[in-house]
């Protein structure tokens, strides 16, 4: 009766998370969303002024980073942008560097929204490979199935959790998902197979 509440209880997120990602989407944060790239250029970049005067002048929501070896190019992705912002970012980088940096110096490119199947596409065939060579070793190991498809089908669970902490929760796809997916992955193998370990030695 236990695992039948807890089947339709799985079956219930699937059908949400289906809903929801056909209807809204998944949220993709900043990093690999829709925005702006604003580009300038100013000697002696430091980040931690750059994130400050981007704070000041953007909120909150905003992307920094180095283009240039040379610490001489930088760029900050927003939302939205317009030439006030603009304005008030040269005017804060030329009192922080005592610069001459004018609107026309800063370049502002639009960045269309990042394909989540593009962020996840390089990570598939290393993914099931890896996997492929688990199942090898189960088949070796434990001389049977039921291990395996064990093993599967918690992957399995685990990921349409994740998945339904993106979708229903609305937390950003941004550049600590995929290392946190691959984490989970390796600890959930590990732990599994911690766990047959056991099984096995137990049945003796």
């Amino acid at each position: 009766m236990k695992k039948k509440i807890l089947c339709i209880i799985f079956v219930i997120i699937c059908i949400i998370d289906i809903a929801i990602t056909a209807i809204k989407g998944l949220n993709v944060g900043l990093y690999f969303g829709e925005g702006y790239n604003i580009s300038f250029s100013e000697s002696n970049i430091n980040l931690k002024d750059i994130k400050s005067i981007a704070k000041d002048v953007f909120g909150n929501k905003f992307v920094v980073q180095k283009v240039e070896f040379f610490d001489d190019s930088c760029m900050i992705k927003v939302k939205s942008v317009n030439d006030d912002q603009i304005n008030n970012l040269c005017t804060k980088l030329n009192e922080k560097y005592s610069s001459d940096l004018k609107s026309t110096d800063v370049k502002v490119e639009h960045i269309s929204n990042v394909r989540v199947r593009n962020i996840v596409e390089p990570y598939i065939i290393p993914t099931i490979l890896s996997l492929l060579i688990v199942l090898g070793y189960y088949a070796i190991r434990f001389r049977g199935a039921s291990q395996m498809f064990g093993l599967v089908k918690t992957l399995l669970i685990v990921d349409v959790l994740i998945y339904s902490v993106y979708a229903i929760g609305r937390l950003p796809i941004n550049v600590l998902t995929m290392p946190i997916l691959i984490i989970t992955y390796v600890l959930v193998v590990l732990g599994y197979t911690v766990y047959s370990e056991k099984q096995k030695e137990s049945s003796k």
